[in-house]
């Protein structure tokens, strides 16, 4: 790894939040437990989504990327996103 890449833990440790009133990911846990392979879980770069022992999928907000990946990988329509009303900062270097 060269000296001007950042590892991915570092950088999600840059990155700066303002909590909202409200989640901006919505899983419909209804629907995800019913899902055995989990394709969010695999597919998400930041470790976002992490399944649980009786099927349904929590998610940590803090550490999504905003990079739509489990919006694509999720084959029933069980996760909602809508940008963060106060956006996200990233900050690198």
């Amino acid at each position: 790894m060269g000296s001007d890449v950042i590892p991915l833990l570092k950088r999600l440790s840059l990155n700066k939040y303002v909590i909202d009133d409200e989640p901006h990911i919505r899983v419909d846990s209804s629907i995800c437990v019913k899902c055995q392979d989990k394709p969010c879980v695999k597919v998400c770069p930041a470790g976002t989504y992490e399944p649980l022992p009786d099927g349904r999928v929590a998610v940590h907000y803090e550490r999504c990327l905003e990079c739509g990946a489990s919006l694509i990988a999720c084959p029933y329509g069980a996760i909602t996103f809508k940008w963060p009303k106060r956006g996200v900062s990233y900050t690198y270097g």
